[in-house]
């Protein structure tokens, strides 16, 4: 998922899957420097099934779930 994906995923509140597992919606949009200090990483903040935990991954590595 690009930047402007995992934002209006965020915006809409949508379900999105990551690793294979369906999140409720993100909670957040996160940057980070990278580790080198010469640009940046952009996170998804997911809340889980439960709405009791979220997990932080690589906006490349979300997707948006398709309505079934």
């Amino acid at each position: 998922m690009t930047t402007a994906d995992l934002k209006r995923a965020f915006i809409d509140e949508c379900p999105v899957r990551y690793n294979g597992i369906t999140y409720q919606r993100v909670t957040a949009v996160i940057y980070r420097k990278t580790p080198d200090k010469t640009g940046l990483l952009v996170q998804g903040e997911l809340l889980d099934k439960n709405g009791r935990a979220v997990m932080i991954a690589a906006a490349e590595r979300i997707e948006v779930e398709e309505p079934k």
